[in-house]
């Protein structure tokens, strides 16, 4: 099965059950053309992060095990590359070696015959010969000999060479450490996408399966997005803040802050 085939599937069960893109994406938070995507197995034009979030949301949005669903895409996805890989390992085998002894090579030469090629092998060692007997009362230029190096020891200087310290920079005079005043800790129920921003600055990706608990540390605030916003609980500074929504619904850069949850303006 093809990807194509899978989401052509997907599409015609949701026809079946007579419901809408547009009341599957009021639901998910999924834009229609996302969905669309996922429809027609375009799956790479789904951001990597999402798509495993998105397809668990569409199922269950028209009735579909979520898990059960990811199963399938997983194993058209694993048929896919077996496919590939026998598909490049075709041909990978070599062609025979065809050795020929050097009788043959000459037998098959065209317009040369073994003699003729014999009587001129002996005419070059002959005059090979008088060339030796005339050069050797010369004695030949001797050559340093090259001086071999130990591999290890040849790792070693390389080694050191790599690691010469260079000068040290001027000391910097460090400013006060700025103390983390918010603390946000989060508990898995299910399997989740999280994006983190924390205080404007640091931002982080999170694919989490259930029973994970993560913790965060921050000055100001914390803005997190969530592919399922009742797939974790989270406690700020120990208080509880509970889910940050429905089940298969996606939350957007929701603002955490000493005071509380903030839905974005």
């Amino acid at each position: 099965m093809s990807l194509e085939s899978f989401g052509e599937e997907l599409k015609k069960y949701r026809e079946q059950r007579q419901i809408t893109l547009a009341s599957i994406s009021e639901i998910t938070r999924i834009s229609e053309k996302m969905l669309e995507s996922i429809e027609a197995g375009k799956f790479s034009v789904v951001p990597q992060a999402y798509i495993r979030a998105f397809l668990r949301a569409y199922a269950r949005a028209i009735g579909l095990d979520g898990d059960e669903t990811l199963g399938r895409y997983d194993a058209v996805n694993q048929e896919i590359r077996s496919a590939a890989e026998v598909w490049v390992n075709r041909g990978k085998t070599p062609p025979p070696k065809v050795e020929r002894s050097v009788e043959d090579t000459v037998a098959r030469a065209p317009g040369v015959s073994f003699p003729s090629m014999l009587i001129a092998v002996v005419a070059l060692l002959a005059v090979a010969a008088v060339i030796y007997l005339a050069n050797r009362g010369e004695p030949a230029p001797t050559e340093a000999p090259l001086s071999k190096v130990p591999f290890d020891r040849a790792i070693h200087e390389s080694e050191a060479a790599v690691s010469q310290p260079e000068a040290a920079p001027p000391p910097v005079l460090q400013a006060a450490p700025v103390i983390d005043s918010l603390r946000l800790e989060m508990t898995t129920t299910d399997s989740v996408w999280i994006s983190l921003v924390i205080d404007g600055a640091r931002k982080g990706e999170y694919l989490f399966p259930a029973g994970r608990v993560r913790s965060w540390a921050a000055k100001d605030q914390f803005v997190i997005s969530m592919g399922n916003a009742a797939a974790a609980t989270f406690r700020l500074n120990g208080k509880e803040l509970g889910a940050l929504g429905r089940r298969g619904a996606v939350a957007r850069n929701l603002l955490i802050t000493q005071s509380g949850v903030q839905q974005p303006q």
